[in-house]
């Protein structure tokens, strides 16, 4: 039964027979080649799409892309899901990626188990090119995909362009601003309220943490231990932490969340316990989501001032069209954004 049915799948000289027209029009129209299209006029276009709606001819995917020698789909992969600013991400890379007739294959890397398995998947032309967004990877992980040829653009600080191209921000510079500002507010019992799970690279590159130990540093503020916790990757660890920091015999008058997820937690932890904010307790989060902005109060945040991504997507096919160029660097501007939190 499988074999007839088989038999009986619409081929491209079905579509030619039923549209009145070549094969090699059919694939001219298919495959979207402008040169050749461009003499085919709009009627019988038509007639070869029509062809297609009425057989149900589609097109084999596998023999396409070995025809073609590429796969046209780029991968994203990020750490893990639930982050807002990934949300707007993904939406500009699917809209830059439909203007080259891409698709995008999303997908969430959260164990160095997976991030090696990813690695071998590239290098088998899982994709066309990749987009990949902080995680533990390694250089040498960079270095590998170079060297089997695919594009790729890596976003994240502390790493070098060679061969590939790399988006970074100015988050620590931004973040050290942040702490600043509530050290210039009158605050001393600053906490940190991070991830410190599936960091950039080494804890030193992290930067919202090392931004905060460095403005304590530089204001002659001893580190107290007892405000640092992790619980900013998710909302209920979040407000956990929060609490357990609100309740502390000498309980912070500020939080300096490595996420706006985390700040947006930590307002109502704060509100669970009747503490009023910014006058009980100051509050700064990182990312700037749009949630931020309709909190109560709304939430003084880091980030990007424009959640538009449309640069890194641009990047991409940038090299894939041009894979030989040299790695370039493309620098995403954060600043401080200040709200009623603080």
């Amino acid at each position: 039964m499988d074999t007839m049915s088989r038999r009986t799948l619409p081929t491209t000289k079905d579509v030619a027979r039923l549209a009145g027209v070549s094969a090699a029009t059919v694939s001219y129209v298919l495959n979207g080649r402008r040169q050749r299209s461009n003499t085919i006029s709009a009627e019988t276009r038509q007639r070869v799409l029509d062809a297609v709606t009425t057989l149900g001819y589609v097109p084999n995917q596998i023999g396409r892309s070995l025809r073609l020698q590429r796969t046209e789909r780029v991968s994203l992969i990020l750490p893990r899901i639930g982050v807002p600013v990934n949300d707007v991400l993904i939406r500009d890379i699917q809209r830059v990626a439909d203007q080259h007739g891409y698709t995008v294959m999303i997908s969430v890397v959260d164990t160095p188990e997976r991030e090696r398995h990813m690695l071998n998947q590239l290098k088998r032309r899982l994709a066309d090119g990749a987009i990949i967004v902080h995680g533990t990877w390694a250089e040498e992980d960079f270095a590998e995909l170079v060297q089997a040829g695919l594009p790729l653009v890596v976003q994240r600080n502390h790493v070098t362009a060679e061969g590939f191209d790399v988006v970074q921000t100015t988050e620590a510079e931004t973040c050290y601003e942040a702490v600043s500002y509530l050290l210039c507010k009158g605050h001393r019992r600053i906490a940190f309220l991070g991830h410190f799970e599936n960091l950039p690279s080494r804890l030193e590159h992290y930067d919202r943490f090392t931004s905060y130990l460095q403005a304590l540093k530089d204001h002659n503020i001893a580190i107290d231990e007892r405000l640092i916790c992790a619980g900013a990757t998710t909302r209920n660890d979040a407000y956990q932490s929060a609490l357990d920091l609100l309740r502390l015999q000498e309980p912070p008058s500020a939080i300096f969340a490595a996420s706006d997820i985390a700040a947006v937690s930590a307002i109502w932890a704060a509100h669970s316990i009747g503490l009023r904010i910014p006058e009980d307790l100051a509050l700064i989060g990182a990312g700037n989501i749009p949630e931020g902005e309709i909190t109560d109060p709304p939430i003084t945040t880091v980030g990007p001032a424009d959640l538009d991504f449309t640069a890194i997507a641009d990047l991409l096919f940038s090299r894939l069209a041009n894979p030989e160029q040299e790695g370039r660097v493309y620098q995403l501007q954060w600043q401080l954004i200040l709200r009623a939190s603080a």
